[in-house]
């Protein structure tokens, strides 16, 4: 059993609310349709394509899409996953830990020593 198993089942968070919980999270919602569609309009126009996001205050939409149930499975088995897929798990969890009254954890809490998957680009980059 490895260390994110071990953490869910001593919190007594069920798979489902957990996948559950990470879809509510991640859902798109009216603030990032706008954000996406000014986004969109700053690279499309020719005079703030040279500023950055955050000096026009638009910040990162959500991504719109939760947690799978392969991913939840390589994560209770403690296989590498994404820093991305890491970090929905950490949302997920501490917004259902701090629901029930408990105190928020990082990720090292729920993953140990299991390594976060590198991907090709980044192995190209450290060539």
């Amino acid at each position: 059993m490895g260390t994110f198993q071990q953490f869910i089942d001593s919190q007594k968070i069920s798979p489902a609310v957990l996948l559950r919980r990470s879809q509510q999270l991640e859902a798109h919602t009216d603030e990032d349709r706008t954000l996406k569609r000014k986004r969109a309009t700053r690279r499309r126009d020719k005079d703030q394509q040279q500023k950055p996001y955050a000096e026009l205050g638009l910040g990162k939409p959500r991504s719109g899409r939760g947690l799978s149930e392969q991913q939840l499975t390589a994560a209770r088995e403690d296989k590498p996953l994404s820093p991305r897929v890491r970090a929905k798990l950490v949302r997920a969890v501490n917004a259902l830990l701090t629901r029930a009254g408990a105190t928020a954890v990082d990720a090292k809490a729920l993953f140990g020593d299991v390594p976060a998957r590198v991907g090709p680009t980044v192995k190209k980059a450290a060539s």
